[in-house]
């Protein structure tokens, strides 16, 4: 997959996991009830953090994608021909590239194709937004 935005604060997010986890570990072994308690909180930040990351697999999942422009030029009279620009998106699914319309440049900015890119994408996984 490829690096996105969303993808590296769950990197960050699993990291900060293990280390609160092994910071229990450690915790545990101590006979002092107060660095117990201390343990027992790490552990529930960390499967919260983890409950976390797994969420926004999904969402991450969602801005892997290319959205990008594709001319077509089509003959309008005899010995005419006019460039029309789309905008196109294309994204993994499976082992297949599946490539998509979005609609005209003149219609909509790089943003607006990219927001409904991902709403088709999520349609496509059957995830909900």
């Amino acid at each position: 997959m490829r690096a996105t935005k969303t993808g590296e604060e769950i990197k960050a997010l699993i990291a900060e996991a293990h280390l609160m986890k092994k910071a229990a570990s450690i915790l545990d072994i101590s006979d002092r009830p107060d660095a117990q308690e201390m343990a027992r909180k790490l552990k529930l930040s960390s499967s919260d953090k983890l409950e976390l990351a797994e969420k926004l697999r999904s969402l991450a999942r969602l801005e892997n994608l290319d959205v990008y422009p594709v001319e077509t030029e089509r003959v309008v009279r005899k010995g005419e021909t006019k460039t029309y620009t789309y905008w196109y998106a294309s994204w993994r699914l499976g082992k297949k590239v599946r490539n998509v319309y979005i609609g005209s440049i003149r219609r909509m900015s790089h943003d607006e194709a990219f927001t409904k890119a991902r709403k088709l994408k999520a349609e496509d996984l059957g995830i909900d937004l």
